[in-house]
């Protein structure tokens, strides 16, 4: 039985010594700090480090005390019209009795002592993502997920749908359905955004008045929650 629970604890070793600690592969070698301006870019709130080698430690506060009640009350928005902009304002997702107050994070920055506002981390399953977050959407989409952080007032679970429809032509919309499975806890949450489907629709370029072209836009997205950075996460930086 002994021998047995040694084998056991080796493998045990083996295997957290094996796990992939999150890395920024195109960073400049130099120590940061991870943090967010949630609540004015005089309150940074840090959420981890960066260190010289590339390697990030993220862990969202459980409390954030040293933030005065009037920065929080300037900061912060109804949660329908924070979780569910994507559904038209979200004005008829919650009743008056769910809607509690509720901020997006923001961007989850990069700060030095020399530099407080030093970069930007974008959290995404594929490299392809960032530069279609970048764009706001108009170049291809592809397949994956991206996340954001959010503030909760207090905890908050939601499952529904809701369809975003855009018209980009008298004869041509763009419909996407919005799957939510939301289990937020007070404080600070990760969420992620699931590309599921895309279709192709042609969109009207900046370079013609009458030019267009055919882009891959998303038509099916889940929303889930997670209080951790999700295992299959991949970190990149645009410095500034």
């Amino acid at each position: 039985m002994k021998k047995s629970l040694f084998i056991l604890m080796l493998l045990s070793i083996e295997f957290l010594t094996a796990q992939s600690v999150a890395k920024v592969e195109n960073h400049r070698s130099q120590a940061m700090d991870v943090v967010l301006f949630t609540f004015g870019m005089d309150q940074p709130i840090s959420i981890g480090t960066l260190s010289k080698s590339g390697e990030l430690n993220i862990k969202l506060p459980e409390d954030i005390n040293q933030i005065s009640d009037e920065a929080k009350e300037n900061s912060m928005n109804d949660a329908d019209y924070t979780l569910f902009s994507n559904c038209g304002g979200g004005e008829e997702m919650l009743s008056e009795d769910e809607n509690m107050k509720a901020a997006k994070a923001g961007y989850v920055s990069l700060s030095t002592k020399e530099n407080g506002y030093s970069g930007l981390l974008f959290m995404v399953t594929d490299e392809n993502l960032v530069p279609w977050l970048e764009a706001y959407g108009n170049i291809d989409a592809v397949l994956g997920s991206y996340f954001e952080v959010v503030y909760m007032a207090s905890d908050f679970n939601f499952k529904g749908e809701c369809t975003s429809t855009l018209t980009v032509s008298e004869t041509d919309s763009i419909v996407t359905q919005y799957t939510y499975d939301l289990k937020l806890k007070a404080g600070f949450n990760f969420i992620e955004y699931k590309i599921e489907t895309l279709e192709k629709h042609e969109m009207p370029t900046p370079y013609g008045e009458n030019e267009s072209e055919m882009i891959d836009k998303p038509i099916k997205v889940s929303v889930s929650s997670s209080q951790t950075a999700l295992p299959n996460t991949k970190w990149f930086v645009k410095y500034f």
